[in-house]
């Protein structure tokens, strides 16, 4: 199963290593690369995947006990089929298990052990509570964490190991210890039977040893079925009484004389926590009435061979103690003989004065006989009542099915109790002869009310529960509990498992708004849901989510990409066009400058065929927010300029272009050029580089709009008319 490693089951699970090996299974740790944790993986051995009987039930209980959610309980997340390997996800407990601890400490404090049997027991309530056993509780299957957290896993994997319900081999040999006599037997289990395997595990916490230990299974098993465990004081004296009562109470062997719910152990060890000299009065290996007789306690050495019970693998078991069984008979007759003489001799001058007391009472009576008080006989064992009332009632049964008694108990009885009668009075009494016995039928696939109409027709009762199934429609039934084929007492309640259709793969979308890229990505990944990345060009937040293209706290299919809008921190310049009017009386080529805070930001030339008085030449300009331009006009042949022909505003925002000033056109007049000022200069060197690349004009300045300013010289003619014309604009 080592070739597992390195695979991904499912797309997901990457195997990594083998970390146990059970005699079901195998477990792997392994990474979900979807949920980005570390998870452990059982994959089913692969004798049990060719049965399809055990795939069948292992796949539908799978289902059921992956809704088990207890702090106690390892959390099962996935459960996969296929042709070739079935697996369980779980939760990964990086700890050790209640086994290899025990095997550490040898044994533990009675304080230790309260506390993990207390965790162990809730953890158990909650599974019956859902009606899930898990019938193979044992120190193997609880797993411990550093801080004495206790975790109990396997919910139910036991019952899929023996499919049969009888076959017992030595490969369960480490579960054999702790199984209950119901179990051993092949009978059916309830929650009392995890109930009888917590008190074996108790018993072993506190003495080191375990209660019944063999050779082979089989001879384990006949233990837990005919012996009584010796009492865990006798072992460990320092164990307090009433946790000894606890235990051997937990431990009885017959379902209903023990615990028969987690909870009343609960609340018996809760009582033992308050009060350490509490006294329950259990009386292990008796029986309930204070009429009975109590069971011997056997030990294991120089026990009495018991009757073989008959496996289905009864040729394995190995009946190797015949030679001791013929020497425990010797030395049984060796003290039998002398008994029995002294018996016998007793016996016979007893008879002599019972045969002389009846002819003297006849003889003085004239043959009257004794009376007896009929008391209520009902809810007690016939055969009891037979033992101690034979000799002076006469006993009339029935036996019928009943659903109240168990079989052999008397559950009605025709004379009233207190009634008296003379000895020999024969009396009539009805007897139990248990629950009428129906099997499930089964109903997987039918709708709720097809189920129920034929449970009705085998007498059974039928209990709605919904949840949810990937492979059954909504409205038919997944399975009951117990499941088809099992017998079942007439009358019973079976539950009933209805699909809800698949579980909902709608996800919550949630409010990115405000987040970082990085932020906002990983909480859409932890709400299962994908992404794509939009910048915004805006100069606020800057790489943040201004957008997403789904509303918060909207519902939508798991998976579904969320467009995330991240603003840029800045936007690009825009284009607007600066319609520019030819003056009147142009001719020749010309040159336009186009001046942003007193540079020139783009020279466009005008050929003489493009000079057309009263036309207009359009200029592009680039720009972010605001910009004022100057438009200036020059002449290339007489170098004369047009100063401050007019003015533009440009909101870039919105592309709209404004004129400022006096929008007639204007004849040139002859004004010499500046060309001795730094902006001059720096204006002559753009527009030649304008010129000769007109296709590529000078990037506009990102600043705020000023001032424009003409290049003129620092006084002069030029200043004086420029001034004069501002004014006249202005």
């Amino acid at each position: 199963m080592n070739s597992v490693i390195g695979k991904r089951l499912d797309g997901r699970y990457e195997i990594t290593e083998l970390i146990g090996v059970g005699g079901m299974a195998d477990v792997y740790k392994a990474n979900d690369i979807m949920e980005d944790r570390v998870v452990a993986v059982k994959v089913l051995k692969d004798e049990f995947s060719n049965n399809e009987e055990f795939l069948r039930r292992f796949r539908n209980e799978s289902k059921a006990i992956a809704v088990l959610n207890h702090p106690n309980i390892v959390k099962i997340f996935d459960v996969g089929f296929s042709d070739e390997i079935q697996f369980i996800v779980m939760e990964y407990i990086d700890g050790i298990t209640l086994k290899e601890f025990i095997e550490q400490q040898g044994v533990l404090r009675w304080k230790d052990g309260v506390h993990f049997i207390t965790q162990i027991l809730r953890a158990l309530q909650h599974a019956h509570d859902k009606g899930i056993v898990h019938r193979d509780i044992k120190p193997q299957n609880i797993m411990l964490f550093p801080d004495g957290t206790i975790k109990v896993m396997d919910f139910g994997i036991a019952r899929f190991s023996r499919v049969d319900g009888k076959t017992l081999s030595d490969k369960t040999i480490g579960s054999v210890h702790y199984i209950s006599p119901e179990q051993a037997r092949g009978e059916t289990t309830d929650e009392r039977s995890d109930i009888y395997s917590v008190g074996i595990m108790f018993y072993e916490m506190l003495t080191g040893k375990k209660p019944f230990d063999g050779d082979t299974a089989f001879a384990i098993a006949r233990k837990h079925t005919d012996e009584t465990a010796i009492p865990p004081r006798e072992i460990m004296p320092s164990i307090p009484e009433a946790l000894e009562e606890i235990i051997l109470h937990a431990m009885e062997r017959f379902p209903d004389r023990r615990y028969q719910s987690a909870s009343d152990m609960i609340k018996d060890l809760d009582t033992f926590k308050m009060n350490r000299s509490v006294s329950f009065g259990y009386k292990y290996g008796q029986r309930n009435s204070d009429n009975e007789s109590s069971t011997k306690y056997f030990k294991p050495v120089a026990s009495k061979p018991q009757p073989k019970y008959e496996y289905d693998d009864e040729d394995d078991y190995d009946d190797e103690d015949d030679d001791d069984d013929d020497e425990y008979e010797v030395k049984k007759r060796s003290y039998i003989v002398p008994i029995m003489l002294g018996v016998t001799a007793a016996v016979v001058i007893i008879a002599a004065v019972i045969i002389a007391m009846s002819v003297i009472d006849k003889l003085g009576t004239a043959g009257s006989t004794g009376t007896v008080e009929i008391q209520n006989f009902v809810g007690k064992d016939l055969l009891e009542v037979q033992e101690e009332f034979g000799d002076k009632l006469i006993f009339d049964t029935s036996n019928e099915y009943n659903n109240e008694y168990d079989e052999g108990v008397i559950f009605w009885q025709g004379d009233t109790q207190g009634k008296i009668v003379k000895e020999g009075y024969k009396m009539s009494v009805k007897v139990s002869m248990g629950s009428k016995k129906t099997t499930v039928p089964d109903v997987k696939n039918l709708t709720f009310d097809m189920a129920d109409n034929e449970l009705q027709k085998f007498d059974l009762i039928s209990a709605k529960v919904t949840m949810n199934d990937e492979n059954i429609e909504e409205g038919r039934v997944i399975k009951t509990q117990p499941a088809s084929g099992e017998k079942v007492s007439m009358g019973s309640t079976v539950t009933v498992f209805v699909s809800t259709g698949p579980v909902s793969t709608d996800v919550k979308v949630p409010d990115c708004q405000g987040l970082s890229k990085n932020d906002a990505i990983k909480l859409l990944k932890s709400n299962k849901l994908k992404y794509e990345i939009n910048e915004v060009e805006m100069e606020e937040n800057k790489g943040k989510v201004v957008a997403q293209s789904e509303d918060p706290n909207t519902w939508v299919p798991k998976d579904t990409i969320i467009v995330l809008g991240i603003s840029t921190g800045e936007i690009s310049p825009s284009e607007a066009t600066l319609p520019i009017l030819i003056p009147a009386g142009a001719h020749g080529s010309y040159r336009i400058d186009v001046y942003l805070n007193g540079n020139i930001a783009v020279t466009q030339k005008i050929s003489k065929a493009e000079t057309v008085a009263g036309g207009t030449a359009n200029i592009t300009v680039k720009g972010k927010k605001t910009a004022t331009y100057a438009i200036y006009i020059t002449n290339d042949e007489s170098r004369k300029t047009v100063e401050n022909y007019i003015k533009f505003d440009v909101d870039f925002s919105t592309n709209t272009v404004k004129k400022i000033g006096d929008e007639k056109t204007k004849e040139f007049t002859n004004i010499t050029p500046t060309t001795t000022t730094t902006t001059t200069t720096t204006t002559t060197t753009t527009t030649t580089e304008a010129v000769t690349e007109p296709d590529e004009p000078d990037e506009p300045q990102d600043t705020e709009p000023a001032e424009t300013q003409p290049p003129v010289d620092d006084g002069g003619e030029d200043q004086q008319q420029y001034d004069e014309n501002e004014q006249v604009e202005q």
